[in-house]
């Protein structure tokens, strides 16, 4: 009798066991709803900050590595300010008799609008070195527009006046080999010249492609609820920025060693710092 019960004990163990592994088998097969596993989640966003307002969609890669791709874009209104004309610099030359340039000395000031258009779509992969942490590192690529800022006077066609002197002192130079700045509105170490219609349109232009670099916290992928929070640090690097007048001619900037000259010869990187807001599909 005791031997029938050993033994009858033994063939449960043995079943259980094959039962466990068999659950275990189907459990590797079925990864939909692990917390680890090749594309087996996905969740939407929305995200806000310093490079933009957009959506995203998020996938994991592998069980430390997640994917994100979207758009966003900083569309923020304009901002307008009054700079001064260069025609006053014109003293002490044969250059303020013409009718042109005494014509555009009558303006000290004229009213800009600087407007963002800075807008991308992006592809970056998130490491998360503590699987249990919600610390990632974070790198990829940003492509988009690579004009990042549209300057434009405020009052349509009424600059006519400076793109008539900004002719005279081109001529002069080439007439008597002279070296006099040209007519326009002053940006830091940049002169903005008017065109033929009156109108000063200059593009603050950056590269299209443009690596990531960052750091952030939260997740992009809920665990154990549907909604989750992330916020992220990093610099788009961007290139070195460079103003561009709309017949495609870039402006040479009158100094190298001092004023906004100086401040863009760093500024190679552009902050970005990143909330987001989540929602897991699956």
């Amino acid at each position: 009798m005791k031997i029938k019960i050993f033994f009858l004990t033994i063939l449960t163990a043995l079943l259980g066991a094959m039962n466990t592994s068999a659950q275990s088998e189907t459990d590797k097969n079925s990864k939909l709803h692990s917390p680890h596993g090749l594309f087996n989640h996905l969740s939407i966003g929305l995200n806000t900050g310093l490079s933009g307002t957009g959506i995203d969609v998020t996938m994991p890669v592998h069980r430390l590595i997640t994917v994100r791709t979207g758009y966003s874009g900083l569309h923020i209104g304009e901002y307008k300010f009054k700079s001064i004309n260069t025609a006053e610099e014109l003293t002490g030359t044969a250059l303020v008799e013409d009718d042109a340039v005494r014509r555009a000395q009558m303006s000290d000031k004229i009213e800009l609008a600087a407007k963002p258009n800075f807008w991308n779509v992006f592809l970056l992969a998130e490491i998360h070195p503590f699987t249990n942490d919600s610390f990632h590192f974070t790198a990829g690529l940003y492509f988009g527009s690579k004009n990042f800022l549209h300057f434009r006077n405020t009052n349509e066609g009424a600059l006519d006046f400076l793109y008539d002197a900004n002719c005279k002192v081109t001529d002069y130079n080439r007439a008597f080999a002279t070296n006099f700045s040209p007519v326009g509105i002053k940006f830091g170490d940049y002169v903005f010249t008017a065109d033929e219609n009156g109108n000063i349109d200059v593009m603050m232009k950056t590269n299209v492609v443009k690596p990531y670099l960052g750091v952030g916290v939260g997740k992009h992928i809920a665990e154990k609820h549907r909604l989750s929070f992330a916020l992220d640090l990093g610099l788009i690097f961007w290139g070195s920025p460079k103003f561009v007048l709309n017949n495609g001619v870039e402006i040479k900037s009158s100094s190298k060693e001092a004023g906004i000259t100086q401040v863009f010869s760093w500024l190679k990187a552009w902050p970005s710092l990143q909330f987001k807001v989540a929602y897991k599909i699956f």
